[in-house]
C-alpha cells in the first residue's frame, strides 16, 4: 500500500493542496492521507545527516549483538555499528547550510531574558483540562531516553544575558554557561555549523532506567550494599519497593537528572515492571541465566515504553480521530489491534501492518535524534508550580507544596508523609499547565540547580538561547524549511490580540521569533495540546525512532523477544502496569479512556 512512488505522488499532491488548506481542515479520511504524505516529504526532505566521518563501534566482546540491545546503543544497525550510539552527533531536520548558531547582537537580538519576562512568565496557571499531571512525567521520562547534551562548558566565558533596567533577578549579571562543543570534529567539519554530542543512546531502548554504558548499566543492577551484580537479572530496589539513593540522595537511574515526584514515579513503576517480566520469563524459561533474563526484560520493557507513548500518550495530547487513528497505525497498522491479534502481520507495508515489525529504512539519513526534535520537546509549560497530594482511598488531603518541595533531595521528605499510590493519584487527578505563551512555571523562571550544579538559573531564559545558540531556525524560517506556510503578521501568527500586541512589542518583526515562542502562540489544531508546527517534527520522528530501530522492525520477532516476551507487549499497557504494581488504585481508572486523562476522584 502506497509504494515510494505512490508516497512520492501523494507527496506531490498534497504539497500542492496545502498551499491553501492544511490537513486538519479535511474530512477524516482526507486528513489521514495527508498525514501520511506529510510524513513521506518530511521523510525525503527533512533528515540531514551531521557526520562527515562515522566514528569507529566499540569492541562487542562476546555479547549478543544481534538479539540484545548494547548499553551504549552500538551495533543496533550492524551494518553501521556507531550509528545511534551514546556521544554521536544530533542530525538535523532543516538543511546543514540553515544550522550556523546565532552569535554576537543577533544571539541577544532580542534578550532572551526579555522574552522570558513578558511573553512566558506565569502571573496566573492555565491549566490543559483535558490531561492530568502523568503528561508531563511521562514527557520527561521520554526525554531522558532519548537525548541529552550533557554537561555546558565550564571552561569558556559564559554568555552574558542583557537585562532590562526594572528586572527582578537577584544579582546584577545574568550569565549562562555555553553549550559543549563537539570534540571528535576534524578537518573534515572545517566550514561547518557546530555539531553537537547526544550523550545518552539515540535509540528507543530505555537508557533513562538502564544507562547509557556499562558502567552506568552495572550500577543500577548492582545490590548497593555489596556491589555484587544482583544474579537473578532484576533492577535493585530497596525492601519498601523505592529506587536506592546516589551520593546526593537521589534515586539513582540510568539517566537521573532534573529529578522530581513525577520521574520517580515513572521510574519505580518500570523498574518494578522490568522486575515483573524477569519474573515472567524464569517461568517460561528455567534454564536461563540472570544475564539472559536482564538483557529479554530490557528489550521487552523497552518495547512496551515505546507503545504507551505510541498508543497512549501522543493520542492524548493529539485528541482526535485521525490522530488516535494514524498513532494506532504506527503500531498495528491500518488493519489495526484486532486484526493484528487475529492474523498477524499480513504485509511487509507499514500502512498495512505497522511500522513495528516491517524491515527498517533511515530513509535520507543515518538514524539519529535532531536538534529539531529536541527543540519543538522544549515544553515546561506542562508542568504545574504548585501540587497538592491527597490519600488514594478517599481524596482526603496529605500534604499541599510546591514545585522545589516535590524535586531533587527533597522527593524522599516527600515519601515520607506521602505513598507511592498516593503520590501517583495526586498526579493523575491533577492537570498540567496549557502549552501556551504566559505560563512557564515560576520556580524554573528562578530555579537553584539541584546538586552538584548549584546555579541559579531562568530555564525559560536558556531554552530561548539554546535554539539560537545551536542554530536552530527561528519560526517563520523554520515553518518554510519544512513546508509550512509563514505568517506574514503577528497577527496571521496568532488569533490573540493581546499576545499579538506583546509580541510586536519585544520582537518587532515577526521574522525574529524563536521557534519555541511561535510554537506556544500559535493556536493549534483543534484536539491538539501543542502547535501544528511542533507536530509535524513529531510525525516525522515518532515514525523514524520506530523505523530506524532493527529491534522494533526486522528483529521484532518471538526469536528474539521470546514467545512470552512478545505476548508481554502485546497484552500490556500503562493501565495494566499501574494495575499490577498499584492494585488499589484500579478502581480510580476505571471509566477513563486514556491513563493520561483526569482520573475520576472521590
Amino acid at each position: 500500500m502506497f509504494g515510494q512512488r505512490g508516497s512520492g505522488l501523494l507527496g506531490r499532491l498534497f504539497r500542492r493542496i496545502n498551499r491553501r488548506r492544511q490537513w486538519h481542515q479535511f474530512p477524516f479520511l482526507i486528513a489521514v492521507l495527508n498525514l501520511v504524505a506529510l510524513r513521506g516529504n518530511l521523510r525525503w526532505h527533512n533528515l540531514h545527516d551531521t557526520e562527515r566521518e562515522r566514528p569507529s563501534a566499540p569492541d562487542k566482546d562476546d555479547f549478543d549483538v544481534r538479539g540484545c540491545r548494547t548499553a551504549d546503543g552500538s551495533y543496533n544497525d550492524l551494518a553501521s555499528p556507531s550509528m545511534g550510539k551514546a556521544h554521536t552527533r544530533f542530525g538535523r531536520n532543516v538543511p546543514i547550510a540553515e544550522t550556523f548558531g546565532e552569535t554576537g547582537e543577533a544571539l541577544m537580538t532580542p534578550s532572551p531574558r526579555v522574552v522570558s519576562r513578558r511573553l512566558m512568565t506565569r502571573e496566573s496557571f492555565t491549566p490543559a483540562t483535558t490531561l492530568n499531571v502523568l503528561v508531563p512525567a511521562w514527557l520527561q521520562f521520554m526525554v531522558h531516553d532519548w537525548f541529552s547534551h550533557g554537561g555546558n562548558d565550564t571552561e569558556a566565558t559564559p554568555h552574558e544575558i542583557p537585562l532590562d533596567k526594572d528586572d527582578d533577578w537577584p544579582w546584577e549579571r545574568m550569565t549562562v554557561l555555553r553549550s559543549r562543543g563537539d570534540s571528535t570534529r576534524g578537518a573534515a567539519d572545517e566550514g561547518f555549523p557546530a555539531t553537537f554530542l547526544n550523550t545518552e543512546t539515540q535509540w528507543w531502548d530505555g537508557s533513562q532506567l538502564y544507562g547509557s554504558s556499562r558502567k552506568r548499566q552495572r550500577l543500577v543492577r548492582c545490590d548497593p550494599e555489596s556491589g555484587e551484580l544482583l544474579p537473578d537479572g532484576k533492577l535493585y530496589l530497596r525492601p519498601d519497593g523505592h529506587l536506592p539513593l546516589d551520593e546526593h540522595s537521589i534515586e539513582l537511574a540510568g539517566v537521573n537528572g532534573n529529578w522530581w515526584v513525577g520521574l520517580s514515579l515513572m521510574h519505580t513503576l518500570f523498574v518494578r515492571e522490568h522486575n515483573a517480566i524477569v519474573d515472567r520469563l524464569r517461568i517460561e524459561y528455567p534454564d536461563r541465566d540472570g544475564e539472559w533474563l536482564f538483557q529479554k526484560a530490557r528489550l521487552i520493557n523497552a518495547a512496551l515504553i515505546a507503545k504507551i507513548h505510541t498508543v497512549e500518550w501522543t493520542p492524548a495530547l493529539l485528541d482526535t480521530p485521525e490522530l488516535r487513528f494514524g498513532m494506532r497505525a504506527n503500531w498495528w497498522g491500518v488493519l489495526d489491534e484486532h486484526f493484528y491479534r487475529s492474523r498477524g502481520r499480513v504485509s511487509d507495508s507499514e500502512l498495512l501492518s505497522g511500522i513495528v515489525g516491517s524491515p527498517a529504512d533511515h530513509h535520507a539519513a543515518p538514524y539519529a535524534i535532531t536538534e529539531e526534535f529536541t527543540a519543538v520537546y522544549r515544553m515546561h509549560p506542562l508542568v504545574p508550580d504548585d501540587f497538592s497530594f491527597r490519600r488514594s482511598a478517599d481524596d482526603g488531603p496529605l500534604k499541599e507544596c510546591g514545585l522545589t518541595d516535590v524535586a531533587g533531595a527533597q522527593v524522599q521528605t516527600l515519601y515520607e508523609e506521602v505513598s507511592l499510590a498516593d503520590a501517583l493519584y495526586s498526579l493523575a487527578t491533577s492537570h498540567p499547565g496549557a502549552l501556551v505563551l504566559h505560563n512557564f512555571p515560576r520556580h524554573l523562571q528562578q530555579h537553584a540547580k539541584q546538586a552538584p550544579h548549584g546555579r541559579t538559573i531562568d530555564l525559560a531564559t536558556i531554552d530561548v538561547l539554546r535554539d539560537r545558540e545551536r542554530g536552530v531556525p527561528r519560526y517563520c524560517r523554520f515553518r518554510r524549511l519544512i513546508d509550512m506556510p509563514a505568517p506574514a503578521s503577528f497577527a496571521e501568527l496568532t488569533d490573540n490580540p493581546e499576545w499579538q500586541r506583546e509580541l510586536e512589542a519585544v520582537y518587532g518583526d515577526v521574522e525574529q521569533v524563536d521557534l519555541l515562542t511561535g510554537c506556544l502562540a500559535e493556536t493549534p489544531p483543534p484536539g491538539f495540546a501543542f502547535s501544528d508546527t511542533a507536530f509535524r517534527i513529531f510525525i516525522l520522528m515518532a515514525s523514524r525512532r520506530l523505523k530506524s530501530d532493527r529491534f522494533f522492525t526486522d528483529d521484532y520477532t518471538p526469536e528474539v523477544y521470546t514467545r512470552a516476551g512478545m505476548e508481554w507487549i502485546d497484552n500490556n499497557s500503562l493501565r495494566t502496569v499501574i494495575t499490577r504494581h498499584f492494585p488499589a488504585l484500579t478502581p480510580r481508572m476505571a471509566g477513563v479512556r486514556n491513563v493520561f486523562f483526569p482520573w475520576s476522584r472521590g
